[in-house]
């Protein structure tokens, strides 16, 4: 850990708890909270513990690589992503490109009462259909008929409402889809707080809302979906038209996220002639400059800064690339400009420090130029690969044996061949999703390169095509690209994929081992999901029959999920070697979710016992108590005990969320939080980095009743080291006592985190709050006695001399 300012709070902590350990150590049994007193007997070993179930799972949310790992100091370089989707005007039609979610256009008069809603709408891509939005009073309080939702298979109701969370399905649920390239007319009527909905002229939902709100304005939206809208009207319940047209917000400067526009000039998007992917930005300049803006940035005096944009346009006045502090210069150069795309290289050095650095993009005078494609970062991290070096050491410190890549959700919609060779022939992730438009400037090639720099095995999630991620998805195209993925990695140089690898600076094959068949395929009936993976899992093996496979398992713990991992197994247990399971758990359950997981994976065992690979293992690809108070410390504690209890059908496992921009909306459960100068680890960081610093690969066994904690014993493959590490979830202290059942077993360690609240958290002010510090461990003639306090994590490491 980090030696801060706050190393002063674990000073102090250290000096109350050796008093507590001392005080324990000369007073009678039970003074201090419950006596707990446990046998460790090296001896008999009872399951093996795989080191990979301390990995862990990167994926593309909330900037966790784009604008986070990955040392590319630009978002939104391509300019893709724009402030509520990509809406224009096109022909007198409103029109929404993207295919990212909650993509919304609210206009009209959030006064408004009683009134019908009309227009048309037609759905030009993308997986699901529209939303209307009516009664919109601001962005908590609204409604919306969600037409085609839920996979394009239902209508219905949605109601956002200040202290009810998200917004959530009311009313009547109605079967039915939206389909491609094809006008429907749509019509909402509020009336007081009934709310009718018609599709094509007939009535589809009739539902009063008791507790209702009167008045808002109106609104069009989109979630995985592109659309065009037309003939938009509001009139109230006499026919007085309230409002016709598009909406005037349309005719303004295009809102590009992460970028500010300012000036006398215009900003527009160019859809038709876009260096890549699909779209640029264009300003047009008049009097004096107009500037493209991005903040903040952490910038240092003397390092240099390298990158490049690319241009096209006329300049007469020139243009300039430029570091700011405030209003202040701290490097500049001129730029040229022709008439075709040109790359312009950036060099530039800063004179002073700042951590509310821009980069801006001028152009003086009149003049009209597009852009794409910026990237900027210190040379001193492209030199050393590209990444942001104090993330990828947080990464590194919690030695991880394997990482799971690049997905999750973001792998089912991922292909993998936009995501190498070139920076600025790389096109964008093919949807906007956790605030980002993923620009695909870290694709497998700087995957793998991380991996090796911090000790991990590569797993890789491939893209099967589901229709709920890939609108129209060719299977067999599907098929192949997941075989050429594997060609890419661990074919020979002179082979078709081998060879691009080989071009783009890599001509060694990988040797990734470890693939799973996509994530989370739910949405698919299971039966639907195991034929996939019968097509997939042979064809893999013939690619490689080295790799080993895995297929996607439950989510939960519920009925459902038992019945899915049953067909999967029954179907496909001898084609693949891991389960692949998911649960995120309720914070609050900090004591009894992790047995209750336990008592899951036990349970999934015996299905597999029985099945035609009886030694297929668990994957526990994503798990975590969802936040980053002391809460999720102690849950993470005990779900890694429960790893190592269940060895013999637990051999991988990653939790979620790995690392995450402290801007992000949602997920508030990582391990690792930054911001654009520096990071802190959240309690499960810690705890997880200290139980891996502690792992041994055997587990003993513990004899005697634990009480409330939660406890195992490991011991080296030497029977040298014996490791207990416990948790305590209870309020109330606890005095350990530990005899070992062998000679020999003089010194003892421990190291402990107790932050006496469960709401304590680390912080980018005080990242190290929350960490742990050495504790006594007494000897006396019953064994080695320590104080675990309430809520805490301890490892007791014992040796002999």
């Amino acid at each position: 850990m980090r030696n801060t300012k706050s190393m002063p709070f674990a000073a102090r902590s250290f000096g109350v708890v050796s008093m507590l350990a001392f005080l324990t150590a000369i007073a009678p049994p039970g003074l201090f909270g419950q006596e707990v007193r446990l046998t460790v007997n090296p001896a008999n070993v009872i399951n093996p513990v795989d080191l990979k179930v301390y990995g862990h799972f990167l994926e593309h949310i909330y900037h966790s690589v784009n604008g986070g790992l990955w040392g590319e100091l630009v978002w939104n370089r391509s300019f893709e992503e724009l402030s509520g989707g990509q809406w224009q005007i096109q022909d007198g039609e409103v029109v929404q490109r993207g295919l990212g979610t909650n993509q919304r256009l609210v206009f009209g008069n959030p006064a408004w009462g009683d009134y019908e809603f009309t227009l048309q709408a037609k759905k030009t891509g993308g997986e699901e259909g529209f939303l209307i939005l009516f009664r919109v009073q601001n962005e908590q309080d609204f409604y919306w008929c969600n037409l085609g939702g839920w996979g394009n298979q239902y209508h219905q109701l949605e109601r956002g409402r200040t202290g009810e969370g998200r917004w959530h399905g009311v009313g009547p649920r109605v079967d039915g889809r939206i389909e491609t390239d094809r006008w429907y007319d749509i019509g909402v009527r509020c009336e007081g707080t009934r709310f009718q909905v018609s599709l094509d002229g007939r009535p589809i939902i009739d539902w009063t809302d008791p507790a209702g709100h009167r008045t808002g304005a109106v609104g069009v939206g989109t979630w995985s979906t592109s659309a065009r809208f037309r003939n938009l009207k509001v009139a109230d319940l006499a026919g007085n038209v309230l409002y016709q047209g598009v909406p005037d917000a349309l005719a303004q400067n295009v809102n590009l996220k992460h970028w500010r526009f300012s000036g006398q000039g215009r900003l527009s998007l160019d859809d038709e002639h876009p260096l890549n992917s699909r779209l640029a930005v264009c300003m047009e300049g008049r009097d004096g400059e107009s500037v493209l803006r991005q903040e903040p940035l952490a910038l240092r005096r003397d390092e240099w800064y390298v990158g490049s944009f690319w241009v096209r346009g006329t300049a007469p006045l020139g243009m300039s690339v430029r570091l700011m502090d405030g209003r202040q210069p701290l490097a500049m150069q001129t730029v040229n400009v022709g008439d075709d795309w040109r790359e312009v290289p950036i060099r530039l050095r800063p004179h002073a420090n700042t951590d509310g650095g821009a980069l801006e993009i001028a152009l003086r005078g009149e003049g009209r130029v597009c852009l794409d494609q910026v990237s900027l970062m210190p040379e001193s991290w492209a030199a050393a690969g590209g990444f942001r070096p104090d993330l990828l050491q947080a990464v590194r410190d919690l030695q991880p044996p394997l990482i799971r890549w690049p997905g999750g959700c973001f792998a089912s919609a991922y292909r993998w061949k936009d995501g190498i060779g070139p920076q600025h022939k790389r096109k964008i992730y093919p949807r906007e999703i956790w605030d980002d438009q993923d620009v695909n400037s870290f694709g497998t090639d700087e995957f793998i390169a991380m991996c090796r720099k911090v000790g991990a095995e590569p797993l890789l999630v491939v893209n099967i095509g589901t229709p709920a991620w890939n609108p129209n998805p060719d299977p067999q195209e599907f098929l192949q690209d997941v075989l050429d993925w594997i060609e890419y990695c661990n074919g020979p140089a002179d082979s078709k994929w081998g060879a691009v690898r080989a071009a783009n600076g890599h001509p060694e094959p990988y040797g990734v081992k470890y693939w799973e068949i996509d994530n989370e395929t739910w949405h698919m009936r299971a039966e639907p999901y195991a034929e996939a993976v019968l097509r997939f899992a042979p064809a893999m093996r013939r690619a490689d029959p080295s790799i080993k496979l895995g297929a996607c398992g439950s989510g939960g713990m519920g009925r459902d999920a038992q019945q899915w991992n049953r067909t999967i197994i029954e179907h496909c247990a001898d084609l693949i070697d891991y389960l692949s399971i998911h649960h995120y758990e309720d914070p609050n359950r900090f004591a009894d979710g992790p047995r209750a997981y336990e008592a899951f994976f036990e349970a999934t065992g015996r299905v597999i016992a029985g099945s035609k690979n009886p030694n297929l293992k668990l994957f526990v690809s994503e798990w975590n108590a969802q936040s980053t108070d002391w809460r999720t410390g102690l849950y993470c504690g005990g779900i890694l005990n429960g790893f190592e209890r269940t060895g013999g059908v637990v051999e991988i496992a990653s939790p979620a969320l790995f690392l995450r921009h402290v801007s992000a909306t949602d997920w508030d459960n990582a391990f690792i939080n930054f911001d654009h100068r520096t990071w802190f680890p959240a309690p499960n960081y810690v705890v997880m980095k200290l139980w891996r610093e502690h792992y041994q690969p055997l587990r003993v066994a513990l004899e005697g009743e634990a009480g409330p904690l939660n406890v195992t014993a490991s011991r080296s493959a030497e029977g040298d080291v014996v490791v207990v590490k416990a948790v305590n979830p209870a309020e109330q202290a606890v005095t350990l006592t530990l005899h070992v059942a062998a000679d020999g077993f003089t010194r003892a360690d421990a190291r402990q985190i107790a932050p006496g609240s469960l709401r304590a958290r680390n912080s980018l002010d005080q990242p190290d709050a929350v960490a742990p510090v050495a504790t006594e461990v007494a000897r006396g003639p019953e064994g080695f006695r320590v104080t675990l306090p309430g809520y805490s994590a301890t490892v007791v490491e014992l040796s002999r001399q």
